[in-house]
């Protein structure tokens, strides 16, 4: 099943906000288990709002510490004694899994992306969807993250430097490494609209979806909470839902192989 990786090229644009509440509404669209992976291993947003119990991290399984099995859980949101999404999952960050520095980073790169390739050809059997959030600034980790996908969900927000930042960033990806972005989608939309910006935003990819500026979500948010978990039917939440709808009706490859990255002559 295909592993789509949920890319802000700018900060706080909103990036976990869509993976975890996609990730959450795909879990109740369906009958099949969804897995949430936390790849921000600098700020953990979805490790603390889904999965703040964890022991084992993913951290713990790049390092060899533990297995792939010991690292995924339950999300643990509860109402009422009983689990809110009984069919998500969550694989949460931990610390970072940057070698130490002297180490050939060409080949760390691409050795951990073969690890996480055969990790995750375990995983596509299990889950329908792999929805990976992954760090805001461009990083080793971002790279890696964003190798393994099969396609990529961009997040911006409806203004030119975040818009034009993304389409540098798909052009650059789709270069660098042959993966297509399924989709855009704009977050934090005034009322009023921004009709323009929005189709500006389709110059990063086809428009998946806008997300209205709803108070609800930062309001969720302080409290460590998705929205959809507590406000199921807020403008926020219900604009995510139908995102979550249009993913479920695209078809997406889940046969890539590990791209071959375009490096210069000599970087190694």
């Amino acid at each position: 099943m295909p592993i789509i990786s949920i890319i802000g090229t700018k900060g706080g644009v909103g990036k976990s906000t869509v993976a975890m509440n996609v990730s959450a509404w795909l879990s109740r669209l369906q009958e099949e288990m969804v897995l949430l992976v936390d790849g921000d291993t600098h700020v953990r947003t979805v490790e603390l709002k889904m999965c703040p119990n964890a022991d084992v991290t993913l951290a713990d399984v790049m390092a060899g510490k533990h297995s792939l099995a010991d690292a995924i859980y339950r999300c643990q949101l509860v109402s009422g004694g009983r689990p809110m999404f009984p069919r998500l999952a969550v694989l949460p960050a931990g610390g970072r899994f940057l070698p130490p520095g002297g180490r050939d980073i060409v080949s760390f790169v691409e050795n951990t992306v073969e690890r996480f390739e055969r990790m995750l050809d375990t995983l596509r059997k299990r889950f329908s969807y792999i929805i990976v959030d992954t760090p805001a600034s461009v990083s080793f980790e971002h790279l890696i993250l964003t190798a393994i996908a099969d396609a990529l969900l961009y997040v911006v927000n409806p203004d030119v430097d975040s818009i034009l930042s993304a389409s540098q960033t798909a052009a650059g990806l789709k270069e660098l490494m042959g993966i297509e972005g399924v989709g855009v989608v704009v977050n934090r939309v005034p009322r009023g609209g921004a009709d323009d910006l929005v189709r500006q935003a389709e110059l990063v990819g086809p428009l998946l979806g806008v997300v209205p500026d709803d108070e609800l979500v930062e309001d969720s948010f302080r409290r460590d909470l998705p929205v959809i978990a507590m406000y199921p039917d807020s403008p926020a939440s219900q604009a995510l839902k139908e995102i979550a709808g249009e993913l479920m009706k695209k078809r997406i490859p889940a046969t890539r192989l590990m791209p071959k990255f375009k490096f210069a002559q000599g970087t190694r």
